[in-house]
């Protein structure tokens, strides 16, 4: 594509210069145009990469898990308030309540319009609250493939990495938010966190790893798991 690009125009030019006269000894060729570009058309990629699925997906995973523990937090099942290094209150109760309602409605709006789209009986609930949102989170994984083919689903992609950052800000306090959910390369065991430097690290057999390499190894996962899949469906 590149080197049509760059041919292109001098073919242009080639072609406006030629001007063949009335009478002329050796009748001049034409400039030849350039071979035109074999582009691959690759289906279920036409607004995402092969790889924002897959990081869109994991993404919907940890708004769900992350806002649980938000939520567990400021009920008290977890513990009387959020707090941080230094002891004092990180986040007022009625800005999460707020925040997660903010998440839900985005989510659910969404989810209501393609499910009306496509026909189908889901109707998001009603109500607001930890059910309401597995529900929504669960049906939008279901549809997630084909949502993301769709044009308008570039700013349902961006709402959801979005928020996902911000519900791992809001919980940065907590270590429980810290926690990966791959598996240790060296042990296999799922114990890698985020500690404070920005890296990862098992608390079995203390292997560490650069964002870099948890993300390449989230992807293996992702694409084993995918492949596990198919040939569940194959047999």
């Amino acid at each position: 594509m590149d080197i049509y690009a760059g041919e292109y125009p001098k073919y242009q030019a080639a072609l406006s210069a030629w001007h063949p006269p009335l009478a002329w000894p050796v009748e001049p060729r034409e400039p030849a145009q350039p071979e035109q570009p074999a582009v691959q058309v690759l289906r279920a990629n036409p607004v995402w990469c092969r790889r924002c699925p897959r990081v869109i997906r994991g993404a919907l995973y940890q708004i769900n898990e992350t806002a649980a523990i938000l939520y567990a937090d400021i009920t008290g099942h977890r513990s009387a308030v959020i707090t941080g290094p230094t002891g004092k209150k990180a986040l007022d109760p009625k800005k999460v309540i707020e925040m997660l309602d903010h998440v839900y409605g985005d989510l659910v709006e969404v989810a209501g319009l393609w499910a009306e789209a496509r026909n189908h009986p889901f109707r998001p609930p009603l109500t607001r609250g930890s059910h309401a949102r597995n529900i929504t989170i669960s049906y939008l994984l279901g549809e997630l493939d084909d949502i993301l083919l769709h044009p308008a689903s570039v700013d349902f992609g961006e709402k959801v990495l979005y928020w996902e950052r911000k519900l791992l800000d809001a919980a940065k306090a907590d270590p429980a938010s810290r926690r990966s959910p791959i598996s240790c390369p060296r042990c296999r065991e799922r114990a890698l966190h985020r500690e404070d430097d920005g890296f990862f690290k098992c608390r079995s057999c203390e292997c560490l790893l650069t964002q870099e390499e948890h993300d390449r190894r989230y992807g293996e996962e992702v694409d084993e798991y995918d492949q596990m899949q198919q040939e569940v469906h194959a047999s």
